[in-house]
């Protein structure tokens, strides 16, 4: 038997008993609102002939990254909270994480823009931001004009990266995966496109921007 009662400001509230059974009487009340699930990081694709790495940054960065790379990168040069991978042809690929200055996440995002295609010659070509657990993120594809830091050997450049605001602990990081390689070399750029949507910060995959 289901008894039903309307009450004043409240949801309905439903009265449940078995009259076969001697157990209490069960009462639930449905405030009519969905139950919240934090949302599930799906694993990215690792592309073939490539294997999803963890790149070591020492015990001063406490956010995980990770990223899909094949076995011709050169890992040699690393410090705390620095890695850099290089490959024959002169490509690079940088990852940072350390404390940041910047007061919220949203702001080490807009530096970030403003800094990384700062010359005239630069452009964004596609990019994307989202949030992740505990701040911010920002994925790009763009071209690095002679001048810009990041660009190589003072050549014209492609850079593909993931940029985020973290905060662990009461303390706010910058985050940073950057691939770069000379315009020209258009199979490494290839090999970068394929990389970028299998970065993770902290076990979240950033959804990169759809790259042409």
């Amino acid at each position: 038997m289901v008894l039903g009662l309307a009450l004043s400001g409240c949801s309905a509230l439903r009265v449940s008993t078995d009259e076969g059974a001697s157990r209490p009487v069960s009462v639930g009340i449905d405030d009519g609102s969905e139950e919240e699930t934090p949302p599930e990081s799906a694993s990215p694709v690792i592309p073939a002939g490539m294997d999803q790495v963890t790149v070591g940054l020492g015990p001063e960065c406490p956010v995980k990254v990770q990223m899909a790379m094949d076995s011709e990168w050169n890992g040699d040069l690393a410090y705390d909270s620095y890695q850099l991978y290089s490959r024959d042809n002169g490509a690079i690929i940088t990852v940072n994480c350390y404390e940041a200055d910047d007061e919220t996440a949203q702001s080490i995002i807009d530096t970030a823009q403003e800094q990384t295609f700062g010359e005239s010659r630069s452009s964004i070509m596609e990019e994307n931001s989202g949030t992740v657990a505990g701040g911010a993120y920002w994925t790009v594809h763009g071209l690095l004009g002679r001048q810009e830091i990041r660009a190589i050997d003072e050549t014209e450049s492609v850079l593909y990266g993931a940029i985020a605001g973290i905060s662990d602990n009461g303390r706010l990081y910058k985050v940073t995966v950057e691939m770069v390689t000379v315009s020209s070399d258009q199979a490494t750029a290839a090999l970068f496109a394929q990389m970028l949507p299998t970065v993770s910060f902290a076990d979240q995959v950033l959804e990169s921007p759809a790259l042409s």
